[in-house]
């Protein structure tokens, strides 16, 4: 009995802590001032990374219009078949991430970390009119 509880409440909390609810932050925003250049390609297939890049943006400016609309996205539901572009963020340290964006009919940026489950992640359209102006 006491067994058979243990086992239920270690996969309860592996179930609920493993869980993310909708609303919360792109997982890596704090770090987006750390980045010193986002390469940019085509879309070609889920979960993989094109790294055919058609552009590169590393002027603080640009950069910047990116880390305003990535640090405000926020998890949410959304069905995407077909991504538009795959980014790839440079950190200072050597480090990367990859992400597919989409934009939707309400002009929302949808972005999803390569590799990762199901998650995705929208950014609002007052926060994402600038970076729609400089990639589309």
């Amino acid at each position: 009995m006491l067994k058979s509880f243990l086992v239920t409440s270690v996969l309860m909390f592996f179930i609920i802590g493993c869980q993310q609810t909708n609303g919360a932050a792109l997982p890596g925003s704090n770090q987006l001032d750390q980045v010193k250049e986002i390469q940019m390609s085509k879309f070609e297939e889920l979960g993989s990374l094109n790294e055919d890049y058609r552009e590169t943006f590393a002027d603080q400016s640009q950069l910047e219009v990116f880390q305003k609309a990535l640090t405000n996205a926020k998890r949410e539901n959304e069905s995407i078949k077909k991504y538009d572009y795959d980014i790839k963020l440079n950190f200072k340290n050597g480090e990367n991430k990859a992400l597919h964006m989409a934009k939707n009919k309400k002009d929302e940026l949808i972005l999803k970390y390569i590799g990762d489950s199901n998650a995705t992640y929208v950014v609002s359209t007052d926060k994402s009119k600038d970076l729609i102006k400089l990639i589309y």
